[in-house]
């Protein structure tokens, strides 16, 4: 069987918001806090975790995206020169992520996730797509979800 293009689109290869210096003087402030107590407790290696975190926070947003196509297919997803098949994917659903329009598709084996960027004038066209081969549901907020939303509500780190 030929493989046949369904839909392309071409979009930033992750989500992505540039961040003011108020939100990283407030994640080294928290970071510093953090690292202090996790130092009496369990030594330094927590420490070096927790300024990992915030050294890659500092990179990501230090590199901005580039465009990438994705493609749509009768075998599956492709972006860029992987191919996810469509018998690879549990579910999927559209979502919100630093101010990104995104397509989160669940996998059966890793890495898991996939998350698209895409546009909003698109999605109708990608839902009809996948959603013939694959199931379209929208997961449950977990506790963990409802507690990262309220201290982010409580909290705001800008």
């Amino acid at each position: 069987m030929d493989e046949n293009v369904l839909f392309k689109w071409t979009a930033m290869d992750r989500p992505y918001k540039k961040w003011t210096k108020d939100f990283y003087s407030t994640v080294i402030v928290l970071a510093f806090l953090i690292s202090v107590i996790l130092f009496f407790i369990e030594g330094l290696l927590p420490v070096m975790v927790v300024w990992a975190v915030v050294f890659m926070m500092w990179q990501m947003n230090k590199v901005e995206p580039q465009e990438t196509d994705y493609v749509l297919t009768n075998w599956g997803l492709k972006t860029k020169d992987k191919t996810t098949r469509w018998e690879e994917m549990a579910y999927f659903w559209f979502d919100n992520k630093l101010g990104s329009r995104v397509l989160r598709v669940v996998l059966n084996e890793a890495p898991w996730q996939l998350i698209l960027v895409i546009h909003k004038k698109d999605e109708d066209d990608i839902r009809k797509i996948i959603g013939e081969r694959v199931i379209y549901e929208v997961p449950r907020p977990t506790a963990s979800d409802k507690m990262v939303k309220w201290l982010g509500e409580k909290m705001p780190m800008e």
